[in-house]
């Protein structure tokens, strides 16, 4: 099933591009990622407690069940899948063997809530976004939801910012120099920036875009080669200049939850919806190649 956007984007969609949905009936999508080795797309199922995987040859399949209720997900430079899991409240590491083991999962001894969403810089350091969307019913131990950057050369974890109410999608600038981060709380719905020092902390913070829509998003966030940011909205994907202004929107049938740049040259986005995959073909690739 398809539907033509009439409407382009300059430099990111031209006009009458068809949406096209490639698999349904999943309990809730999130954290999708490409994984360039075997051309498939990777994402979380997380009600079903799965990760499924999509490919133009093999459909829809399943990659691993259980899977901790997981939600973001993205290879490191090594080609190692990491995850943000909710009911471990833990970032796992599934190696090229396909063990898993634990990252990190707890700060100063106090269990995350429910990690989202996660980021990995050139240098290695895994960045990730912790509010309470996964939390439930167990007890919460931090008292703020807090963004994270985990070394794992030094083994140290620092907490970046804990002044955000929701912390969902968190990207980079193409040159690594600017932080973004979603705050997807009902009274925010804004994207703020950070600068990345050399030192590895951030400063600044102040919003750069609020989004539109009232009943879904920023959720999560990306960032094309052009820096254009990317965020999951209610009424489907919204793109930002690096300044903030509202370029345009991939307009959709459900929210979208969150997306992945792939394919063969980076230029096909990925989306998920609460139960289902779409994909639509671009004027421009993503920030980070892993295609």
């Amino acid at each position: 099933m398809s539907h033509t956007q009439e409407t382009g984007i300059p430099g990111v969609l031209a006009k009458n591009t068809k949406i096209t949905k490639l698999a349904d009936g999943m309990s809730f999508c999130e954290g999708p990622v490409w994984d360039k080795k075997h051309h498939r797309l990777i994402f979380s199922d997380t009600g079903a407690d799965e990760h499924r995987c999509w490919s133009d040859a093999q459909g829809l399949q399943t990659f691993r069940k259980p899977s901790y209720q997981p939600n973001g997900n993205v290879f490191d430079l090594q080609g190692r899948l990491l995850t943000c899991e909710h009911e471990s409240r833990a970032i796992s590491m599934t190696n090229i063997d396909g063990q898993r083991t634990i990252v990190v999962d707890n700060y100063a001894g106090k269990h995350f809530n429910s990690p989202n969403d996660l980021e990995v810089k050139s240098d290695q350091t895994i960045w990730f976004s912790d509010p309470t969307y996964g939390l439930g019913n167990r007890t919460k131990e931090m008292d703020f939801q807090g963004v994270f950057r985990f070394d794992p050369k030094a083994n140290k974890l620092t907490l970046i910012a804990d002044d955000l109410s929701m912390p969902n999608g968190i990207a980079f600038s193409p040159d690594e120099k600017k932080l973004y981060v979603g705050d997807s709380a009902e009274d925010k719905r804004q994207i703020r920036a950070f600068t990345v020092n050399p030192d590895g902390t951030v400063s600044g913070g102040e919003v750069l875009c609020t989004t539109e829509n009232p009943i879904w998003g920023p959720d999560g966030v990306d960032v094309d080669a052009n820096g254009n940011i990317y965020t999951g909205c209610g009424d489907g994907v919204n793109i930002f200049s690096p300044a903030g202004l509202l370029l345009g929107k991939i307009l959709t049938e459900a929210p979208i939850s969150n997306f992945a740049f792939g394919g063969n040259d980076g230029k096909m986005l990925f989306m998920t919806s609460e139960h289902a995959l779409y994909r639509v073909n671009l004027l421009v690739a993503g920030a980070v190649k892993r295609w």
